[in-house]
């Protein structure tokens, strides 16, 4: 029998992360597995055949989204008539929803069996999305442990296969940065997309130093995503007069070594859980985006560590909320000994616990073998 072939399409950097060890589960059970698609530089490294850059998909926001829709399509046509081409038994797609469940219903009009790692957050927005799930998806796999009791209430069946963050901690626990001795560390985590780092980046900056005027000794780290400018982040950095050090890693390198974080809502702020790092998480979009968000979405915070708490662990400031003296103050609440801190360590704890202790690329890769070998 020739080799499976599977598509595979991953757009961020995270889901890049979690998709790879998937990839090479998969491949060490089918060595001549020929996998094609959308993914980063870790999807590459385990023989992902890129068909395209997925840059055009790592958006934030809902108008943003309206400004792509032309090369979007595009790429959606470029996936499809690679389909054709080459007849894939199964497509595993991860997270971006707003993508990849409109292709997930044009893959099931071809005979493409589709696994969904990482779920829409349809308990957050969008809840509509459920009866497309339903409809387009023949396994979903789903990362936070109240999810899967979700969906089976409303007649979807989902397999709760634990946060990748988990797994890739234990295999690589993050690293301190290099020579930070006793001198305490604030680490800025202004997000992987370059738009979320030209809204984020000055505001945290000139938060930061203004904490930097009042801790001379203080170390600032910042981690560089893959596609950040580090000339862009250079002169943000110097307009705000911070002094920084950029490192070419992960936010959880950062966050490792630091007592307190400055982040972008994201993956980030699990990271963040994960090390046991008190936080000030912001975020800020559009105007359009923010409007839209007022109609759409029913949970009552943003920041993933608070909502899977079920209360305010770390404080989030949200779009006007996030100026250099507003984010200054809430940091120095936590940086403190005393009990705000000690409250948000705890909560801390108490989410990545709940996050259970699966091993989640070892659970997808099942998932997407069984339709393979059917």
């Amino acid at each position: 029998m020739s080799p499976p072939r599977l598509l595979l399409v991953a757009g961020e950097s995270s889901g890049d992360a979690h998709a790879a060890p998937v990839l090479a589960r998969l491949r060490a059970r089918w060595p001549g597995l020929e996998c094609f698609g959308l993914g980063g530089a870790a999807l590459r490294r385990e023989g992902l055949e890129p068909l395209a850059e997925a840059e055009v998909l790592n958006v934030v926001g809902l108008s943003e989204i309206l400004g792509r829709l032309g090369r979007v399509w595009r790429l959606r046509r470029r996936l499809l008539a690679e389909v054709e081409r080459r007849r894939p038994r199964v497509a595993l797609l991860v997270d971006l929803p707003g993508f990849n469940l409109n292709l997930a219903a044009h893959l099931r009009r071809r005979g493409v069996r589709v696994v969904q790692y990482v779920a829409p957050q349809a308990w957050a927005w969008r809840e509509g999305r459920v009866a497309k799930l339903r409809a387009r998806v023949d396994r979903l796999c789903v990362i936070f442990p109240f999810e899967a009791d979700y969906f089976a209430r409303r007649g979807l069946a989902a397999e709760f296969v634990g946060h990748p963050l988990l797994e890739r901690f234990a295999q690589a626990p993050p690293v301190a940065p290099a020579g930070a001795g006793a001198r305490p560390v604030l680490a800025l985590v202004p997000g992987s997309r370059p738009l979320e780092v030209a809204r984020l980046l000055p505001a945290l900056a000139r938060a930061a130093r203004l904490l930097q005027a009042e801790q001379p000794g203080l170390r600032v780290v910042l981690p560089l995503a893959p596609r950040i400018d580090a000339g862009h982040v250079r002169a943000l950095l110097a307009e705000a007069g911070l002094e920084a050090e950029l490192l070419h890693a992960d936010a959880s390198r950062a966050l490792a070594g630091a007592r307190l974080g400055l982040v972008a809502s994201g993956t980030a702020v699990l990271e963040g859980a994960l090390c046991g790092v008190p936080m000030v998480v912001v975020y800020r979009v559009s105007w359009l985006s923010r409007l839209l968000a007022r109609w759409l979405v029913r949970v009552p915070t943003f920041a993933i560590v608070n909502l899977l708490a079920g209360r305010r662990v770390v404080p989030e400031l949200l779009q006007g909320e996030v100026r250099p003296a507003r984010i200054a103050a809430e940091a120095r609440a936590l940086w403190a000994e005393g009990p705000e801190r000690s409250a948000a360590l705890a909560g801390l704890a108490e989410v990545a616990r709940g996050l259970g202790q699966q091993q989640p690329s070892a659970r997808v890769a099942a998932a997407v073998a069984e339709l393979l070998e059917e």
